[in-house]
């Protein structure tokens, strides 16, 4: 198996991806209204795909890379990774229902009771695509795993964001806590996504094994450095969102800066928080080098795990990609 360019091949596959998307989406055209509310979302995605984008992202392409890494082949996964975009894409719409903090989302363009139905039927329309692997001539063992595994992977997805609206408003969160929901929001979906990839490819427990560890790290690494992202660019500092550097600055301030962290990240408070100054109290404490230290201490980890698969024979190059 030779490597093209990189962005060849997320071409290749970015639009193999996409024609799935758009012909599980076919029984929806004949009505017209719905269909372009379904659109909607798969469009505007924040974290790149679905549909209609020309962006070269390789996070939507991860399972598949995954996939063809082990076995060569990927064309017949394309259904359930299809599924996952999916099921990612009604999680944004049911986060945004839910949180009501953007103007631009469905509930606040046409009211919670039509994004709620849009999430639902991108529910279905998952499950639906992943019964199409039978056309992909995957056995029924297999597409039964693959549906275990993504189940199970959106349960823990739905306790975690449980856990994340059940914290109380100025009451502290312990690391570990916040590390246990970061997980169970972001980083299993990850962890889903290479083990959907692993099982369609080979029925190696050991490998599957292998590849969700390497998802779990990777989604855990990821979620730090869009943590690090928010502060630095401000965005999570003006939302007033609790993410690892602000959690450890509030451990290590000394009185005088913790209040003043305190009062810029309570929602209670209606004054903007002072990015320049928040965000130079956040370096001083030394919170963004710490995240920084813990997200390369995940990436590490990730890293162990390719080097573990790639003893096996497993190619591993376009994988490491995601470690940059």
């Amino acid at each position: 198996m030779s490597l093209c360019h990189p962005i060849m091949w997320q071409e290749r596959q970015l639009k193999l991806l996409r024609d799935e998307i758009e012909a599980i989406l076919v029984p929806l055209s004949e009505i017209a209204g719905f269909s372009d509310l379904i659109k909607q979302p798969l469009t505007q995605s924040r974290q790149g795909l679905v549909i209609g984008s020309t962006k070269h992202d390789p996070w939507p392409l991860l399972p598949l890379i995954v996939c063809e890494a082990i076995s060569g082949q990927y064309k017949h996964a394309l259904p359930a990774i299809a599924a996952l975009q999916l099921l990612r894409i009604a999680a944004e719409v049911f986060d945004d229902v839910e949180d009501a903090d953007s103007s631009m989302s469905l509930s606040a363009r046409y009211g919670s009771a039509i994004a709620t139905n849009v999430a639902t039927t991108l529910i279905i329309l998952a499950e639906k695509a992943i019964t199409r692997l039978k056309r992909t001539r995957v056995e029924d063992q297999t597409i039964i795993r693959v549906f275990d595994t993504i189940n199970s992977c959106y349960i823990t997805t739905c306790i975690g964001q449980h856990l994340d609206l059940s914290l109380i408003p100025g009451e502290g969160v312990s690391e570990e806590k916040y590390l246990k929901i970061a997980y169970m929001k972001s980083a299993s979906t990850l962890e889903c996504a290479c083990c959907v990839g692993t099982s369609l490819a080979t029925q190696d427990q050991e490998l599957i094994e292998i590849f969700s560890t390497f998802g779990h790290n990777l989604g855990m690494a990821s979620q730090i450095a869009n943590d690090i992202q928010g502060i630095l660019q401000g965005s999570d500092i003006i939302k007033r969102k609790i993410t690892l550097p602000v959690i450890f600055a509030l451990n290590q301030a000394d009185y005088r800066r913790r209040n003043i962290l305190k009062r810029a990240f309570d929602n209670s408070t209606e004054s903007a928080p002072n990015l320049t100054q928040t965000r130079e109290l956040l370096f001083r404490t030394g919170a963004i080098n710490y995240a920084t230290v813990k997200m390369e201490f995940y990436k590490q980890l990730a890293q162990d795990s390719l080097a573990e698969a790639e003893r096996t024979g497993v190619r591993v190059e376009r994988l490491k990609l995601f470690l940059e």
